[in-house]
């Protein structure tokens, strides 16, 4: 977001716990005393557009792409993100995980990010997934308060949060899960 802004400022937000009180700092420089929806989408908008400019298939664990193939022949798989609505899809398609997940759950434009009432809504609309697979962010803590079963991978980074699993291999995932 600092790129398109023209504002390295903001950087030092990107790390806050909730990054969104400044997020609304920031945009009322940028678009003035506009309603509190209209910052919020911009700012999502800002963000999408930032995520999907970033990423690319070097990104990609290619053993775990691989490893979620194969589980997607026995397996719905789904992706919960608190990314823009705006910036999922043009991501995986990016990173050729376009036709990955069987279903994707993202979180609208005009809302604050909630991970955890995002869990809450797809676990109502599908039902409770099997495992949620995460890098040890809240996301484990969140799925693990809602009852559902985490594998923590730290092939990425080390996790902050345990899963039910603690994971440095795609070999320790096939044994959890098959």
């Amino acid at each position: 977001m600092s790129i398109l802004l023209e504002d390295k400022s903001v950087n030092k937000y990107a790390e806050l716990e909730n990054y969104f009180d400044k997020v609304h700092e920031v945009m009322a420089r940028y678009v003035g005393e506009v309603p509190h929806e209209y910052r919020v989408r911009f700012a999502r908008l800002l963000f999408a557009m930032s995520c999907v400019a970033e990423v690319d298939e070097k990104d990609v664990v290619e053993d775990f792409e691989k490893y979620l193939r194969e589980l997607k022949k026995k397996y719905k798989l789904a992706l919960v993100t608190s990314a823009p609505e705006a910036s999922v899809r043009p991501m995986l398609h990016k990173i050729k995980c376009d036709d990955l997940f069987d279903i994707v759950y993202d979180s609208p434009m005009e809302r604050h990010p909630d991970k955890k009432e995002l869990f809450k809504e797809f676990i109502e609309k599908f039902g409770k997934p099997e495992f949620y697979i995460g890098n040890g962010d809240k996301d484990i803590k969140n799925c693990k308060e809602l009852g559902i079963k985490t594998i923590s991978v730290n092939w990425v980074e080390k996790s902050e949060f345990e899963g039910d699993f603690d994971i440095d291999s795609i070999e320790e995932l096939k044994e959890i899960i098959e």
